[in-house]
């Protein structure tokens, strides 16, 4: 085990935000002995700062004047109170990671990395501007408005960090386009969790729910963005022309321009819609699935994100329908978790029902994707290439 590391980590996410990827990280951090706090945005409160432990993480929440979605690391409230905070929290960190570069996270992160005059590292999550998920996440006054700004806080200040983590490698090749040297990034891509998302027998789940064990259910988790549902709907309709009793569970927060795109698909009476599901229920709901559905086409936002639902499917143990996009391609290539197809409806519905039709295949590729969860994409081996990079930032900054 190496030398204790003292790790203090920013992001302007909320604190309740479904298992966030800097508060798995800390988690896991800790579980292998260092120290880490956790600095986020409160869910609702404008005023105050409130320090409390979630999932073995210190966590001090900060508040903020916008709401809802808008709570996203823009508000100068929220900023000073964070360069307060750091200016009175004094010394004691090795080093400080930075979760994205809203302003609310890479303003006190650097000034903080001055005065202490320790490393910072920046994480990379999401291709947001230059065509990223600004395009898909962001209505077109946004785009036209602040869309310069998206982009300026996402690229300008990489090349001052230390080092760079980034969760796919397209945004590794992005951030050597910005100068930034190969050698001080590192790729860590969204993990799996097997202990929290047990794999369920589908008998035991669509028994607990009530669910006909000879219905055809597919699956699909999201938490609210619901991205590319256009294809996947379509493809659905295909599929209830083969298998007529078909339907689909979809998780999470529903906005009404899926229920629309539902409806245009002519298929919004065959979609099972639970909600937002705490997370000792999701495997029971999602486990009633005989296949999950990851829609992925070619586009920049997908080549410059994780889809973390992947490792959700993983943990519970059934195959996965998706196209062979970014870093996902290889990921089908190496275990054989799933069928990749082409970006037409019509490709996508032959692989869902070419799944449906082999129920010996589907049983294989569940259990190939439950052990892929358990022995290649794990959380507990990922952290160890973090831990190790971030000894590799130390030691390169004292021998400069």
């Amino acid at each position: 085990m190496p030398e204790s590391l003292r790790i203090l980590m920013i992001t302007h996410h909320r604190t309740q935000r479904t298992r966030p990827r800097a508060r798995v990280m800390a988690q896991h951090l800790i579980q292998r002995g260092h120290q880490v706090v956790l600095l986020t945005t409160a869910d609702t409160r404008r005023g105050g700062i409130q320090t409390r432990v979630i999932d073995e993480v210190p966590v001090v929440e900060f508040p903020d004047l916008l709401w809802g979605r808008l709570r996203s690391g823009w508000d100068l409230w929220a900023l000073l109170n964070r360069l307060a905070w750091l200016r009175r929290a004094g010394q004691g960190w090795d080093l400080i990671h930075c979760f994205e570069t809203r302003p609310n996270t890479i303003h006190p992160a650097l000034d903080f990395a001055r005065r202490s005059r320790i490393p910072l590292v920046t994480d990379w999550n999401d291709w947001i501007g230059r065509g990223g998920l600004l395009q898909v996440l962001r209505p077109a006054w946004y785009r036209l408005l602040l869309g310069w700004l998206e982009t300026y806080y996402e690229e300008h200040f990489r090349s001052r960090a230390d080092g760079t983590t980034v969760i796919c490698s397209a945004l590794g090749r992005r951030a050597e386009n910005l100068g930034i040297p190969p050698e001080r990034i590192c790729r860590i891509p969204g993990g799996t969790s097997p202990d929290l998302y047990p794999a369920y027998a589908k008998e035991a789940c669509r028994a607990r729910l009530g669910y006909d064990l000879t219905e055809p259910l597919l699956g699909f988790a999201s938490a609210d963005s619901h991205l590319d549902v256009g294809l996947m709907f379509a493809a659905l309709a295909q599929v209830a022309q083969r298998f007529p009793t078909v339907r689909l569970i979809c998780t999470g927060t529903v906005r009404p321009e899926v229920h629309e795109a539902a409806r245009r698909a002519g298929v919004a009476d065959r979609l099972i819609l639970p909600g937002f599901l705490p997370l000792a229920e999701l495997p029971w709901q999602l486990g009633c699935a005989d296949v999950f559905l990851l829609p992925y086409p070619q586009t920049v936002y997908n080549l410059g994100r994780w889809p973390n639902k992947i490792g959700l499917y993983l943990c519970l143990g059934r195959p996965v329908v998706t196209n062979p996009t970014g870093d996902l391609a290889e990921v089908l290539a190496r275990h054989p978790v799933g069928l990749t197809v082409g970006e037409t409806p019509a490709d996508f519905a032959a692989g869902i029902c070419t799944l449906l039709a082999d129920p010996d295949l589907a049983g294989r590729m569940g259990a190939a994707a439950r052990q892929a969860a358990v022995a290649d994409f794990n959380w507990r081996t990922l952290i160890i290439d973090l831990e190790q990079f971030y000894q590799r930032i130390l030691a390169t900054r004292r021998t400069t």
